[in-house]
């Protein structure tokens, strides 16, 4: 579970702020457990941001509630294969699409802002960047993706982080708004 916090730690650092209060147990599984639908989440083991286990579960599924420095605000519920492409981003290791199984995550809280071309660019000058709201990401052959748009701002599934070994398809569940 450690590789997990740290693999969502290298996604989820974009710079911004969290808030600093303190939450209970139960808070952070909810925070946590609301990133997915309940039929997953409900028996989902649950970590903290700092990796430690808050709840064993019992179906596959891992919830997180996010990260520092953004601890509790964008969580995220992932199966066994983004468990795998987690911990081959956070140790920057090859990830080969095509020989891997599909794979889905939930993000329904959204997510901070990242770089739509490049998984590991923190300068906001460059780029396409987005900030989804609620939306899945789903793991597949890249051969697959070849028809799919990759502007984040099209509508609908787009690719993101293409030409890398870690792109993904991209699924919205409402209306991306292109920044002014």
């Amino acid at each position: 579970m450690r590789t997990i916090y740290l693999i969502s730690t290298a996604i989820l650092l974009t710079g911004c702020n969290s808030e600093t209060n303190e939450k209970t147990t139960q808070e952070i599984i909810e925070i946590a457990t609301g990133s997915a639908p309940a039929n997953i989440s409900a028996d989902a083991t649950v970590i903290a941001a700092d990796g430690s286990t808050l709840r064993e579960g019992s179906n596959r599924w891992t919830c997180m509630p996010g990260t520092p420095p953004n601890e509790n605000v964008n969580p995220m519920c992932v199966d066994q294969a983004w468990q795998e492409w987690l911990q081959a981003f956070i140790n920057q290791e090859p990830y080969d699409s095509e020989a891997k199984g599909f794979g889905v995550s939930y993000m329904l809280q959204g997510d901070q802002a990242v770089d739509n071309n490049d998984p590991f660019n923190t300068n906001r000058s460059i780029g396409t960047w987005i900030q989804e709201g609620p939306h899945l990401m789903l793991l597949m052959p890249a051969s697959l993706m070849s028809d799919l748009p990759r502007d984040p701002y099209s509508g609908g599934p787009y690719v993101m982080w293409e030409n890398n070994d870690f792109v993904h398809m991209m699924v919205p569940l409402e209306v991306t708004e292109r920044p002014n």
